[in-house]
């Protein structure tokens, strides 16, 4: 009779047994799949924060020791950057670099016009400094999806769309200075800049909310969040043309956060950029921020599965042990009878591989349920937990190689004596 059908019979025989071990291989098979499980969707999860935050790289003027012997003025001492700015010769360079997928320029309050057909909600003080009323604070830029405000989720786009590189004469305007006015989508305005003595047209790209309830007890306009808004860098160079030569900033943004650093050489490399008075510095500050807590939940499962894998191995070999120390009398009559150590070892192997066989495909029905639960649980995290196909082979490849281990060290005292004294002891 082979080890096989023995092992079969034997699982036959003793059903309790049998159970009993059907049961703690099920378990420990649902934990190792949910945890597997939940590893892979913080791994998904932090591949997919990588991809779509990505890494920032900032380029500003370097100021030190570049700032002027300053001007005398009514107000005190004013000084000026007397270095480089950066040119649109650069910004097309650095858009060629390979890693660089964006690049933006966010300048506050670059601009401040006053309506010229169109009205501010009104605050405190009525400040009529222009022949148009008071002026409001706007930000050039060239991208105003990049614009920290809409990136924080602090605005939100609800009519038109972004400014984009390339606009000339568009702006984005608050939904409550929109209303108060009957302004939409594809509408003009006019306003008078103070600082140009210009009037300058511009057509509403878009229209965004977020300024509800933030105006406080503003004593001027540009104090009111709903009055501000922005406008494309195109027209502020146009507009001030003999005063502004480059942008202020430039922020780079690279698609990989981890590889962030060797985009920063080869912008730093660039000829564009040799004897310029420019600094650039890498920022996954939002990066590091956001994917902390799946690293740290990736690291936690890590440990849990190694825990699961160590206290399943003890269990196992502790529960094959009792199994083993009961079958003495058998085994020494087995081994009586000229029955090969390997036989038997193979045999007690095959008792516990038969019975893994079917606890491993009952685990699966119940590890999916399990990982729904986790995912459910971890929906902060949005973690996508699922019990992929791909992960049964290695399951019974390692639940195999693991029961091994443990029928090895369950058996070996008590195999490697000699019948004689397995019967004595018996006795």
């Amino acid at each position: 009779m082979s080890f096989i059908k023995r092992a079969a019979l034997y699982c036959i025989r003793q059903r309790l047994g049998t159970a009993v071990l059907f049961l703690t291989l099920t378990v420990i098979a649902v934990f190792l799949l949910t945890a597997v499980a939940i590893r892979d969707a913080a791994k998904s999860a932090a591949a997919g924060v990588r991809t779509a935050v990505g890494g920032k790289i900032l380029l500003e003027p370097d100021t030190e020791g570049r700032m002027g012997g300053g001007v005398q003025n009514q107000w005190g001492t004013v000084y000026g950057y007397n270095g480089d700015l950066i040119t649109q010769e650069i910004v097309n360079a650095i858009s060629d670099v390979d890693g660089v997928v964006d690049y933006n320029s966010e300048d506050a309050a670059a601009y401040y016009g006053a309506g010229v057909d169109f009205k501010y909600l009104p605050a405190a003080f009525d400040l009529s400094y222009t022949p148009y009323g008071e002026a409001s604070a706007y930000t050039a830029t060239l991208s105003s999806e990049k614009c920290a405000a809409f990136q924080s989720g602090k605005y939100k786009l609800t009519a038109g769309r972004h400014i984009v590189p390339g606009d000339r004469h568009v702006c984005l305007i608050s939904k409550e200075l929109a209303d108060y006015n009957g302004l939409s989508v594809g509408d003009s305005v006019k306003m008078y800049s103070l600082d140009s003595d210009s009037v300058a047209e511009f057509e509403i790209a878009g229209i965004f909310d977020g300024t509800e309830g933030a105006s406080g007890n503003a004593l001027t306009v540009d104090e009111i969040p709903a009055n501000c808004g922005y406008i494309d860098y195109a027209t502020m160079f146009e507009l001030f043309k003999e005063e502004l030569s480059g942008y202020q900033q430039l922020t780079i943004y690279v698609r990989n956060p981890d590889g962030v650093q060797n985009v920063c050489d080869r912008i730093a490399a660039l000829p564009e950029l040799k004897g310029k008075t420019l600094k650039l510095s890498v920022d996954t500050e939002e990066y590091d921020v956001v994917s902390a807590p799946l690293e740290s939940l990736q690291k936690s499962v890590k440990i849990t599965i190694a825990i699961i894998f160590a206290v399943s191995a003890a269990i196992l070999t502790l529960l094959l042990t009792i199994r083993v120390r009961g079958r003495k009398r058998e085994i020494g009559i087995l081994l009586s009878v000229g029955m090969s150590k390997a036989d038997i070892v193979l045999q007690l192997f095959a008792e516990a591989a038969l019975t893994a066989v079917i606890s491993f495909a009952a685990a699966v029905p119940l590890s999916i349920f399990a990982a729904k639960k986790a995912g459910d649980y971890l929906t902060a995290a949005n973690l996508n937990v699922q019990i992929n196909a791909s992960y049964l082979l290695p399951l019974y490849i390692i639940g195999l190689l693991l029961i091994a281990a443990a029928v090895i060290a369950s058996s070996w005292a008590v195999v490697c004596s000699t019948p004689k004294d397995i019967l004595e002891k018996m006795s």
